[in-house]
């Protein structure tokens, strides 16, 4: 059963602070930091699976945790009357806007011990709270942490997977619509560890493509003023720009590339997806149509149609997809472990999503495995297959233009990547 956000349990929040404390003052929570729900039992191991889940579900980010939050408790209502191990999943659920600069020890982040956890939403939490859960043998799930920096993330079994291809194959995937077009490719972007590393992968792409090496320009997020690095951009006289951007220093390059640029010469411009939703939602509205009518991007697939129950009218949004299918792999995997426990869960990830029979949901694939066959679990995308790494083996992402000002979704172009 979800357990419904409440209001923080005084005991338990001098509990965290006391846990949290350091020699670094700064570095402790208030007792805003952590919201959690009550739950009692911190008992030795019972055989119920309990997940804990991370997301934003207030301020910042909230449309896209309470759209992910959704679609768990969907696949949690779907598991009613089947269980896991004949037994009631437990799900404790915290606001991950909550957890502030200080995130409290792994055994304190939730009331009771927990099995699994699907979260962070965030890249740069993940970053910081990943290592800490894998540490503790937690086998943990993100629907949305694409980051490079977890590529390499030294876990083999694996306790970390992720729904959500790494920025590495989104890389992988603008390279490639740059390359369609042909022609020489300028790629401009922003100048931190995100950036450099993004733009080496699509250098490297293109690379084996056999593409010509783009010509680099790097900006400074910080720069209040892109009037002199549009102007290189420019005078490279490459007729395909590559920006990869940040949600607010991307854009603004935008705008001063509008003012500079030549439709006549530059024939197109291909964008990343932490471009799609700029910080100012006026930012491309400005923009002249012919400036618009070139811009193009590549992001994550977020959403998928064809389903209108009325739980969930408008089909799969916002990573709604990628949130079920990280409930659905911890529950079966346990379901098919020896023991109700990461590491043992982990272990069964692989197999859950390649190799048997296909199936969709929770109660179609019980049904194979209760009829002694192999299953290769896909969710509502129709193609999830997680590496030994914790990665998906194949990445789908979108093409997106604009209208009007407003980023839509290219439904007559796709990208699949395969690792």
């Amino acid at each position: 059963m979800t357990r419904p956000l409440g209001p923080t349990v005084a005991a338990l929040t001098l509990v965290v602070l006391a846990a949290a404390c350091t020699d670094d003052a700064a570095s402790a929570p208030t007792t805003s930091d952590v919201a959690v729900t009550v739950v009692d039992d911190r008992s030795t191991p019972d055989g119920q699976l309990r997940i804990g889940v991370v997301l934003p579900l207030t301020g910042t980010g909230s449309q896209l945790g309470t759209s992910m939050l959704d679609a768990i408790e969907r696949a949690e209502s779907e598991i009613a009357g089947l269980g896991v191990n004949e037994r009631e999943v437990d799900v404790v659920v915290i606001d991950e806007a909550t957890l502030g600069g200080a995130i409290p020890p792994v055994d304190l982040l939730f009331p009771t011990e927990v099995d699994a956890v699907i979260g962070p939403a965030s890249s740069l939490l993940a970053e910081r709270l990943v290592p800490a859960l894998v540490d503790q043998e937690v086998l943990t799930c993100s629907p949305t942490a694409s980051t490079m920096a977890l590529d390499e993330f030294p876990d083999t079994r694996p306790l970390f997977i992720r729904t959500i291809p790494s920025d590495s194959m989104q890389a992988r995937a603008l390279a490639r619509q740059l390359d369609s077009t042909g022609t020489a490719i300028v790629l401009a972007y922003v100048g931190d560890a995100y950036g450099e590393r993004y733009a080496e992968a699509v250098g490297r792409e293109l690379a084996t493509r056999g593409a010509p090496a783009p010509t680099l320009v790097r900006f400074d997020p910080a720069e209040p003023d892109y009037s002199g690095v549009a102007a290189r951009i420019v005078a490279t006289g490459a007729p395909t720009i590559g920006i990869v951007g940040d949600p607010e220093a991307g854009p603004r390059l935008v705008q001063s590339l509008a003012e500079v640029l030549d439709p006549d010469v530059q024939t197109s411009i291909w964008m990343n997806d932490s471009m799609r939703v700029p910080s100012t939602g006026n930012t491309y509205r400005r923009l002249p149509d012919e400036v618009l009518a070139i811009m193009r991007g590549v992001s994550p697939r977020s959403s998928v149609d064809g389903s209108t129950t009325s739980s969930n009218p408008d089909g799969w949004r916002l990573f709604a997809a990628n949130a079920y299918d990280c409930f659905n792999v911890i529950a079966l995997a346990a379901e098919q472990a020896p023991s109700i426990d990461g590491r043992s869960m982990a272990e069964l990830v692989v197999p859950t999503t390649s190799g048997g029979t296909p199936c969709s949901t929770y109660r179609s694939c019980i049904e194979q495995l209760r009829a002694g066959r192999g299953i290769d679990y896909d969710g509502p995308t129709g193609e999830l297959q997680i590496e030994r790494d914790g990665d998906p083996g194949v990445g789908l992402f979108d093409t997106y233009r604009f209208e009007d000002g407003l980023d839509v979704t290219d439904r007559t172009t796709a990208v699949r990547v395969l690792r």
